[in-house]
């Protein structure tokens, strides 16, 4: 399996839709060995005031950073 088709399949398990996530250069996407699916936030380690695993779906952030090599996806949840 390619790291996109990784990506699409843990995003599909996150059960809700990531918001600005989706496409912030920051975001750190992890699956553990059970299955389960979570979004970490990169920044958080140096902007204190970033949580780091954000409550989905994300609205409004004042450290995102759209993804330069990330087309906008739509997810189907």
């Amino acid at each position: 399996m390619s790291d996109a088709s990784d990506a699409a399949s843990a995003l599909a398990k996150l059960g809700a839709h990531p918001g600005l996530c989706l496409g912030c250069a920051h975001r750190l996407l992890n699956e553990t060995r059970r299955g389960t699916a979570y979004l970490r936030c990169g920044r958080a380690a140096t902007d204190p005031g970033l949580p780091r695993y954000p409550r989905l779906p994300v609205r409004e952030c004042h450290g995102f950073a759209a993804a330069e090599d990330q087309a906008p996806q739509a997810l189907d949840k």
